[in-house]
């Protein structure tokens, strides 16, 4: 009677735990799914501010198209400002040369008139030296006097009266061709000068100009840089949608495939609780936690725990500031080994990305639910990639092989875990080595 009440007794308290554990388990489960719906919801949210930062960056892009037009149109009318003032330039510079000439056919006249000038400076010299010599008006007398016959005195005196007109004419020439020399150099000095002026101002607008073309065009390169960075950044925007689309729809099928493997767990619990209501005291399965042996170019042991180490290799970088920048993840390096080394995954859960990247090179980032907490993976300068967006993966699952692909010196796989899902500022990583060895 005592045994029966004993068997009784203890077959009352495993049914009681079991039912226990089960109601555990199943708000376990229920909170569980509640996060990861929320986290779904914070992906939908941060998809949805992604997306109005492409908008904005979008409407900013068509402002600097907008701005861009208006300084080429500024920039065609400065060219054809600068067409015609080279064309005024040109139209000077000729009349500059046909002034040229003329100034040079005047010079040619000037040199004559003062070589006439300077033959009669030398006359009127030797002329005024005789006079003083000799005393003119007596000389004149002279010859007067010394006529043989009334017709030799009339013809003297009309030799001696033309004599003094020509010296009169002869200084009246003179007079004339230095003042005409005075006047023709001082108008050819005031065309010249008026004419290099001109050129001067022609020069100087064109450089002011071409100054203002140099000014145009830097501010359209200036343009054309933002342009291009703004493209880039909807690049960036656009591909980070892209990832948060991706992990949206990941994380929609790891919360499916969680609850499925609750309601497996649910069943086994069912099951383990009906067979240990027949056999009583019966102890579990002893399994050993040995690894096999890791062999160069195999992949790494499928290990229990989280997540298992993505590679076989040796730390070569560790998670956190490097060289004045913040390195989100570690480094695994080859180890001087040959051959493929095969990268796996650290877990199981839904490619969200596998692509080359110019940073990452080729590179794969995996969503993963580990205990209802949404996680995410990334492995970067893979050689090349064995997987595709969207493709569920088991925990050691070949992607790829350790590669040096991307913004790479040398063969490592970069190996990041995120807390929630991947962004380009990184916010969520943490140090890998909390969850893998090396």
């Amino acid at each position: 009677m005592k045994r029966k009440l004993l068997i009784l007794g203890i077959g009352i308290i495993v049914g009681y735990g079991s039912l226990s554990y089960s109601v555990s388990d199943t708000a376990y489960a229920e909170q569980a799914n509640k996060q990861l719906e929320d986290k779904k919801k914070d992906v939908q949210n941060k998809r949805s501010g992604v997306q109005s930062e492409i908008d904005s960056t979008q409407n900013k892009v068509d402002e600097i198209n907008t701005e861009q037009a208006a300084v080429t149109n500024e920039i065609k009318e400065i060219d054809f400002a600068i067409t015609d003032t080279n064309s005024k330039i040109r139209e000077k510079e000729a009349q500059i040369g046909d002034a040229e000439k003329e100034i040079q056919r005047l010079q040619a006249e000037i040199a004559v008139l003062k070589e006439q000038i300077k033959k009669r400076d030398e006359l009127l010299k030797e002329r005024a030296r005789s006079l003083q010599e000799n005393g003119g008006a007596i000389n004149y007398l002279d010859v007067l006097l010394g006529a043989q016959s009334f017709g030799d005195f009339v013809n003297r005196v009309s030799a001696v009266t033309t004599f003094v007109q020509a010296d009169k004419d002869l200084l009246k020439t003179h007079q004339e061709d230095k003042a005409l020399l005075d006047q023709t150099e001082a108008k050819v000095q005031k065309q010249l000068d008026e004419l290099n002026q001109k050129k001067t101002e022609l020069v100087a607008m064109k450089k002011k100009l071409d100054n203002q073309s140099a000014e145009k065009n830097n501010l359209l390169a200036q343009l054309n840089k933002n342009e291009e960075e703004m493209h880039e950044m909807l690049h960036e925007l656009e591909d980070q949608d892209a990832i948060l689309a991706a992990q949206e729809k990941a994380v929609k099928q790891e919360i499916a495939a969680w609850n499925k493997k609750q309601r497996e767990l649910e069943e086994q619990r069912k099951k383990q609780a009906a067979a240990n209501n027949g056999s009583i005291g019966a102890s579990p399965p002893v399994t050993s936690g040995a690894s096999p042996p890791v062999t160069s170019g195999a992949s790494p042991p499928v290990t229990s725990g989280a997540f298992m180490n993505p590679t076989t290799g040796r730390l070569t970088s560790h998670f956190g500031q490097r060289g004045g920048e913040f390195h989100s993840g570690i480094d695994i390096g080859k180890g001087g080994r040959t051959g493929a080394v095969p990268i796996v995954a650290a877990a199981s859960g839904t490619v969200i990305r596998a692509n080359y990247d110019r940073s990452y090179g080729n590179v794969v980032m995996i969503t993963h639910v580990i205990d209802g907490q949404v996680m995410t993976t990334v492995y970067g300068h893979l050689e090349s990639l064995n997987v595709s967006n969207g493709q569920r993966v088991e925990k050691g699952q070949k992607l790829g092989n350790m590669g040096s692909t991307g913004n790479s010196t040398g063969p490592h796989l970069h190996f990041e875990i995120h807390h929630g899902g991947w962004n380009g500022s990184r916010s969520n990583s943490v140090n890998p080595l909390k969850y893998v060895s090396y």
